[in-house]
């Protein structure tokens, strides 16, 4: 095989790879906590918890948010804490894995809420840490106007 043969087949490669993380991003619409008028609901919560967990954990399935509350931080006008607890299958053999997950709000306009920081924990395992990078970073899409 030659050099150039190999690197059109790296190339295709790649290009395949980019095309599945891009479908496999696009399956869970992420919430926006700016735009969304029903951030109390079991839906709004549902979403943003399948949106944190599937970049925490790339192959899990049957999200389901056990219980939730907003509850207000103490010594703090305007901030209010959104903690979730639930439950995820692993991809392969884990079966009803704990997850909490607390996202830190700015509530000072009462319409367009902003997320500040996202603490996620979970039961897993076998599969090492969260990728806390990822979680981090869907702060900007919780935050998009």
């Amino acid at each position: 095989m030659t050099t150039s043969v190999k690197v059109a087949l790296a190339a295709l490669l790649t290009l395949g790879l980019v095309t599945v993380t891009a479908a496999r991003a696009d399956e869970t619409e992420v919430p926006s906590f700016v735009k969304s008028k029903d951030k109390d609901t079991k839906e709004f919560v549902g979403k943003v918890f399948e949106s944190i967990v599937k970049v925490a954990r790339f192959k899990t399935k049957n999200h389901r948010v056990d219980k939730y509350e907003y509850v207000n931080e103490k010594d703090k006008d305007n901030r209010k804490d959104l903690i979730i607890k639930g439950k995820v299958d692993g991809g392969a053999v884990s079966r009803n894995v704990p997850v909490d997950i607390i996202v830190k709000l700015d509530t000072s306009n009462k319409e367009a809420w902003e997320v500040l920081n996202i603490e996620y924990k979970d039961g897993f395992k076998l599969t090492g840490r969260p990728d806390n990078t990822k979680i981090q970073a869907l702060i900007k899409s919780f935050n998009a106007k």
